[in-house]
């Protein structure tokens, strides 16, 4: 007979028997796709790395955080539509250690498995074994464009940890053991420090963290303590003590950025609401997203082997989001939620992970901020919700656990594939051709030039791909195409104050549409350089005294 795992204390036991004895191992078929998987990612991690260094969106961070050091007091920074003062802080913080740029590459998605991990940890409480390695299987094996996300502190990485962290933290504060021994009032006020630290300063960095994350742990925290005895409402103080060190930790750090002249990209309304067909096309944009992130992008691919595997995944991943409400209703109305003594921390469990769902696919079609579908950046919170609810659910059904089992290896089958297939490892349309950074570096450094400008997809990957040997900086063309003036992101002011006695160079770049040619103030070049599709121009004075005022 197959015989399921043993559940820990206090968990819902797993299955029983669906068949002989060797076979119970076929509950674990799922885990040699991760450590494939794994394998795979480690192999090519130092390109998958190379991809992510040539996004701008993504190697801005770095780039901001080497150079912020070195602006004076007046300078003030301009970040993207959200204020990442989370990653910023981090990067301070970790500036002195001697491989710190190594520590900034792997950091990102050393997070992501400490997610994986922290999510699997709390399955396993309520669920046992079998489910908490469903979870992990499902979060490790990550689609392509997951993966990007997640090795990018500018794409909501950290707001994902945090859902990780407050979501564990809801289970340990209410697991069964925790009533037997109780912890030690020094680690509880321990861990409601650190938590409350990091969940603050990354809740005011990036408000899918409040919409997402707190909203949904102070939900869970009262629906689940609401049901359980007053002699179990010791875990009230210690998240209550989180929440408010998470407050302090907010106020604090957008204090601390506000001193530091660090700012959010001005004019960006990402708090309006979506018209009524907006709503419509955010919808379409919601499941699109959904297929994406759970390895079912087979949008516009011919009929093979991985396209029908991508579409079965999408079909899997929509459906699992949307069974999260019914799925957690159905756990509320379940007689165990009043009568199990593990109803406090299996609740809490369901509450919070179903509302988040529900609160971030709700924020995310109301809004009218998303415009495209690189929009699925905001709803990777969505694949962490059903990783960790599906399997809990199926954990006390054998065919439904083995249904589930099935999917898993469906769905982490597609990330081998797309691992395999090096996709994760995608270079950018448009970042800079392969030989331009090197060219460029060759040619400063015969002209002697130390700064430049170029369009905002090639500034921060130059800069970070010559390690800082040559700093070009982002501009754009303005004024009907008259001046060049200072981006509108991603900078530090200081960048863009003339500069005397000094040669700089101007790199415009025909696969994007931001920089195509000089502007006609700038004057003859000493010199001009084609590297592919760009051209380096080479001027006597520093090009910054020609953009437009601001």
């Amino acid at each position: 007979m197959i015989t399921a795992d043993p559940a820990p204390p206090g968990a819902t036991a797993a299955p029983r028997r669906l068949g002989g004895s060797p076979a119970r191992w076929l509950w674990w078929a799922a885990v040699p796709f991760a450590a494939v998987y794994l394998i795979l990612l480690f192999v090519q991690f130092g390109s998958v790395i190379t991809g992510s260094s040539l996004d701008a969106d993504a190697v801005s961070a770095p780039v901001i955080g080497q150079l912020f050091g070195a602006a004076p007091a007046h300078a003030h920074v301009v970040l993207g539509t959200f204020g990442w003062y989370s990653t910023l802080l981090f990067e301070l913080a970790t500036k002195w250690v001697p491989f710190h740029r190594q520590v900034w590459e792997a950091a990102p998605y050393a997070m992501a498995l400490a997610s994986a991990g922290l999510i699997a940890w709390s399955v396993y409480v309520i669920a046992g074994r079998v489910a908490a390695s469903l979870t992990a299987v499902i979060l490790i094996c990550a689609s392509p464009q997951a993966v990007r996300l997640l090795l990018s502190m500018t794409q909501h990485a950290p707001a994902w940890f945090c859902l990780a962290i407050l979501g564990a933290f809801l289970v340990w504060l209410l697991r069964p053991s925790a009533r037997e021994r109780p912890s030690h009032p020094a680690v509880l006020g321990l861990l409601a420090l650190l938590i409350g630290l990091v969940v603050g300063a990354n809740a005011a960095s990036d408000p899918l963290v409040t919409v997402a994350g707190l909203v949904p742990f102070v939900l869970a925290l009262g629906v689940s303590l609401r049901l359980a005895p007053a002699r179990d409402r010791a875990p009230l103080f210690t998240a209550l003590a989180m929440l408010v060190v998470t407050v302090v930790s907010w106020a604090g750090t957008l204090a601390l950025m506000s001193a530091l002249n660090v700012v959010p990209e001005p004019g960006v309304a990402t708090n309006s609401l979506a018209s009524l067909a907006k709503v419509g096309s955010n919808f379409r944009l919601w499941w699109h997203s959904i297929a994406v992130l759970g390895n079912g992008d087979f949008f516009g691919n011919k009929i093979s082997f991985t396209s029908a595997l991508a579409l079965v995944c999408a079909v899997l991943s929509i459906g699992a989001v949307v069974l999260l409400p019914r799925m957690g209703w159905r756990e509320l109305r379940a007689p165990s939620a009043v009568a199990d003594a593990r109803a406090p921390a299996r609740t809490a469990f369901f509450v919070f992970w179903c509302s988040s769902a529900i609160l971030l696919s709700a924020a995310f079609v109301a809004s009218g901020y998303p415009g495209d579908l690189a929009s699925y950046r905001y709803l990777l919170g969505l694949i962490y919700a059903a990783a960790a609810v599906i399997p809990v659910v199926a954990a006390r059904r054998p065919m439904w656990q083995g249904a589930v089992l099935v999917g898993t290896c469906i769905f982490s089958l597609a990330g081998v594939i797309g691992m395999a297939q090096k996709r994760a490892a995608h270079i950018p349309e448009q970042a800079p051709e392969p030989r331009v950074i090197p060219a460029v570096q060759r040619i400063a450094a015969r002209e002697h030039l130390g700064i430049g400008y170029a369009g905002y997809w090639d500034a921060a990957p130059i800069t970070w791909g010559t390690h800082y040997r040559i700093q070009v900086y982002p501009v754009s063309v303005c004024d009907q195409g008259a001046h060049l003036c200072q981006f509108d992101l991603h900078y530090i002011s200081s960048w863009y104050e003339p500069r005397a006695g000094i040669r700089s160079f101007l790199l415009t770049d025909r696969r994007t549409t931001l920089l195509l040619r000089p502007t006609p103030d700038l004057g003859r070049p000493d010199a001009v350089y084609h590297i592919g599709q760009a051209t380096m121009y080479v001027y006597p004075y520093d090009v910054a005294q020609r953009l437009a005022p601001t």
